[in-house]
């Protein structure tokens, strides 16, 4: 049995991975809470590293939130989230872990590279300046997993998802994404009778979602069955306009008033689809319908958030 350390036990990415491996017998499962634990702190990560001695890890420790979070603190998530996966991967290679995911983000593409993004347009262009600090921290995390792999003989992989959300999600509305924000928002509206909610942005910008669940299985398997890749997308395929997923959420909340777009607020780029056709060849796919995932994530969201 082989130990795997999840480097953020108390996030939402890193709950998921614990489910999914927990009734796996081929794994026994480290977790780390980054409350209790400084990874941006070199010599605690090395501390730990040789008195746990993991055979794999993964790397989902990060400082994130939504647009206006990352935009305005972009300078401590740089730094932090740089240390924390420089700490990590540089200590697991001084003490003999050659197995190792580092999670990106969809925000490290250039702005204006042809969509689907593929892997090959990393580095090509200029990236999202609302989320610059946080897409340049995963860029730099990406680039230490191809170099140690080159210089070092190493099996590292840099893991781009598509936007995930989930059970656990951070409904803080200073920090959250737009999922949990329009939850919030929707779900504020409807109890208090309010006749129109505000969403920003025109409406009409793309995405792709992956539900944490889903997410959490296909990191898995690419652990497992992708020897060959060194950074590798995972998403889930299918693609929505922010209005048609306020539209959903509405249904799921039954919510019957007005909505308003303010296109005075940002709304990030236009797009953002990911080419998962290396993670199909290993026999991976997606299992939870946006539909169902969002319907669940509210019902979560009422028993354990409201």
């Amino acid at each position: 049995m082989k130990k795997i350390w999840i480097t953020a036990s108390e996030g939402m990415v890193g709950n998921s991975l614990i489910r999914r491996l927990k009734n796996d017998n081929k794994y026994m499962v480290i977790s780390t809470n980054r409350k209790d634990f400084d990874q941006s702190i070199q010599s605690n990560v090395d501390e730990w590293l040789k008195l746990n001695s993991p055979d794999h890890i993964i790397i989902c420790s990060s400082l994130v939130g939504g647009i206006h979070y990352n935009d305005s603190v972009s300078a401590e998530i740089l730094y932090i989230n740089s240390q924390i996966c420089l700490n990590i991967i540089n200590s697991a290679f001084k003490n003999g872990c050659r197995d190792l995911v580092f999670l990106g983000a969809s925000c490290m593409y250039p702005k204006n590279s042809n969509q689907p993004f593929e892997e090959k347009s990393l580095m090509t262009g200029k990236i999202e300046e609302t989320n610059l600090g946080y897409g340049l921290s995963k860029i730099l995390g990406a680039n230490m997993v191809e170099l140690y792999n080159k210089q070092y003989g190493t099996s590292y992989k840099c893991i781009i998802p598509a936007a995930s959300y989930g059970p656990r999600d951070c409904f803080d509305d200073k920090k959250n994404h737009v999922i949990p924000a329009l939850i919030n928002k929707i779900h504020d509206a409807k109890i208090n009778n309010k006749p129109h909610i505000d969403v920003w942005g025109s409406g009409n910008a793309m995405r792709e979602f992956l539900h944490v669940d889903d997410m959490a299985d296909g990191i898995v398997s690419i652990m497992e069955n992708s020897e060959n890749e060194s950074v590798i997308n995972l998403g889930s395929g299918e693609e929505v306009s922010i209005k048609k997923l306020v539209n959903i959420l509405c249904a799921i909340i039954n919510y019957k008033g007005n909505i308003y777009y303010d296109t005075s607020k940002p709304e990030g780029v236009k797009r953002k689809f990911l080419n998962s056709s290396k993670v199909k060849k290993i026999g991976w796919s997606p299992k939870i319908s946006l539909e169902e995932g969002l319907t669940k994530m509210y019902e979560d969201y009422k028993i354990n958030i409201k």
